[in-house]
């Protein structure tokens, strides 16, 4: 509002009281008129240098909210809100020409998507809804601390390797589920600890949560080949396996030590 009326002001001329023609800034006009031997003619603008502080710093704070802002909206982890969302997605509209089109299965030669994309589709509510907790418990901590990027890689890399693996150790079954991916999250904790021990919060906790969710599966898992054999739903194991490995194994290919920000604030 300040900005228009000094722009009208200058468009008008010496008729709305413009003398000398020039614009003024706008913090100029918070100064106080001295007179002749420096010192101010009204003691109440004397305040004014400390109200064209206050403004310098609403400027500053301005422009650090827009930056906590950006980094704010930079630190949402997106790609386990995006994988959470596709498969949610794909498991209430995929219909039988869908599912067939993106299981695994042993005849994929040439389907090479297939090696992927099997981890969007789920059994049945029950199993989707234990992939997306495991995912979001494990992964979200994370892709905040390592970034969209890395998360990725190891999520895709674990994907990729227990199809593989599958097709190398049960070539005859078909594969469909997210846990690769969410046990190649878990394998990449290792190095994400290794690398930024010192650095994480709440770390020996996150070991002791880990270890009780690993164990926890491992229980159920040798539950389930004992009283059921592994049938109903059939587990496979040799999906778990890799996407474990190629977490653990990409995890120190890619992942990075973490730079602590540090704020200095300036007392005035």
């Amino acid at each position: 509002m300040l900005d228009q009326q000094l722009e009208e002001s200058n468009n008008n001329g010496p008729a709305c009281g413009n003398n000398n023609g020039s614009s003024k800034d706008v913090r100029l006009l918070l100064l106080p008129e001295t007179s002749s031997d420096g010192n101010s003619a009204n003691p109440v603008l004397s305040r004014a240098p400390l109200q064209k502080i206050f403004i310098d710093d609403l400027t500053k704070a301005g422009d650090a909210g827009r930056g906590r802002r950006q980094l704010l909206v930079w630190r949402v982890p997106w790609f386990i809100l995006l994988m959470c969302f596709m498969q949610v997605s794909l498991h209430l509209i995929a219909n039988e020409c869908m599912k067939r089109r993106l299981i695994y299965k042993p005849e994929w030669s040439g389907e090479y998507w297939r090696l992927l994309t099997y981890m969007l589709l789920h059994a049945d509510v029950w199993h989707l809804t234990l992939n997306i907790c495991l995912q979001c418990f494990i992964g979200v901590c994370l892709e905040l601390e390592q970034g969209h990027c890395r998360l990725a890689m190891v999520y895709i890399a674990g994907g990729a390797a227990g199809s593989l693996f599958s097709a190398w150790l049960q070539p005859h079954l078909l594969l469909v589920g997210a846990s690769a991916g969410v046990y190649a999250m878990l394998g990449s904790h290792v190095p994400h600890l290794v690398l930024n021990f010192s650095r994480l919060s709440h770390r020996f906790s996150r070991i002791a949560a880990l270890l009780i969710l690993f164990l926890s599966d491992v229980g159920f898992t040798t539950f389930h080949f004992r009283h059921n054999h592994n049938r109903n739903p059939r587990i496979s194991l040799e999906a778990h396996m890799g996407g474990g490995v190629a977490g653990l194994l990409c995890g120190f290919i890619v992942y990075r030590r973490i730079r602590i920000r540090q704020t200095n604030q300036q007392a005035m």
